[in-house]
């Protein structure tokens, strides 16, 4: 069932990419702060409703980490653009995304199944969210630290992401 509480939610924090932009390229801090903080209260809920009434689906496992993916990659698009976090990072975030989706598809086309965000990409997303809202409110050295930690969490979880979509696909069932 995709209209579901839990996936309109979802569906929501996609659409908040777009005043999150504006704030953002508008150098806008106290609206950013705002609007990050309902996309964290609407990914929180969203994963509690669907658990609490029992409605976690396949649109929901793609809604969510979806949603995530663009808010996430489009900050982080705009705040490279201004310079307030390094090319490299960007990439790393953007590389990232793509990879773990690209994977997801795959998976989806050959084996029929959605797989879900698991424990370590959902830390990962928040130490990057954390870096990227700390350089667009401009945290200082406290940004740097965090950036470092996200690259951990980045690999940690690709890894774990690349593993499970190994084992998924050696798997002989469909």
């Amino acid at each position: 069932m995709i209209w579901t509480l839990s996936n309109i939610l979802s569906m929501i924090r996609g659409v908040m990419v777009i005043p999150v932009c504006i704030a953002l390229w508008n150098h806008n801090s106290t609206a950013v702060a705002i609007i990050c903080g309902a996309a964290v209260v609407s990914d929180v809920l969203d994963g509690y409703f669907a658990r609490k009434f029992n409605q976690i689906s396949e649109y929901g496992k793609i809604f969510d980490p979806l949603a995530d993916k663009l808010f996430v990659g489009a900050m982080a698009v705009i705040l490279a653009i201004q310079g307030a976090v390094p090319l490299w990072f960007f990439l790393c975030v953007i590389i990232r995304d793509v990879a773990i989706f690209a994977g997801g598809m795959v998976v989806k086309s050959k084996k029929g199944i959605v797989l879900p965000s698991n424990y370590v990409g959902k830390i990962s997303v928040v130490f990057i969210s954390l870096t990227l809202l700390g350089a667009a409110l401009d945290w200082g050295s406290a940004t740097e630290y965090l950036m470092w930690i996200s690259v951990v969490a980045m690999i940690i979880s690709l890894v774990g992401y690349t593993m499970r979509f190994v084992s998924v696909m050696k798997e002989n069932k469909v």
